[in-house]
């Protein structure tokens, strides 16, 4: 393996695990979390990684600020539209995720 997989797969697992924690901690030191979560998001582009959804959706399209589910982010299902509707309760903005079943 050569030195540019080795740091780019080394870089991967410090996301998932700066991702985990900041969101373990993020209800009892949110400065903390926030610090972990953007370092995070700073090695993903660094070593131009895409983010997972379900990591994606951890900072407001808007505004770029790290949001944790139910603590400074509202999220709702819509059963009519099948769609998940984020909204950063920091900048207001509402951001939605349509939600498609799969056939098989």
């Amino acid at each position: 393996m050569n030195l540019k997989k080795y740091k780019r797969q080394l870089a991967e697992r410090r996301i998932s695990g700066l991702l985990r924690n900041s969101l373990n901690s993020a209800k009892d030191d949110y400065r903390f979390a926030n610090i972990q979560a953007n370092r995070a998001r700073d090695f993903a582009k660094k070593f131009n990684i895409k983010l997972r959804f379900s990591d994606r959706i951890l900072f407001c399209h808007n505004c770029k600020r790290f949001i944790v589910p139910g603590f400074n982010s509202r999220i709702r299902l819509s059963k009519i539209r099948k769609s998940m509707n984020i909204t950063c309760l920091f900048c207001g903005f509402t951001y939605r995720k349509m939600i498609y079943n799969s056939q098989t």
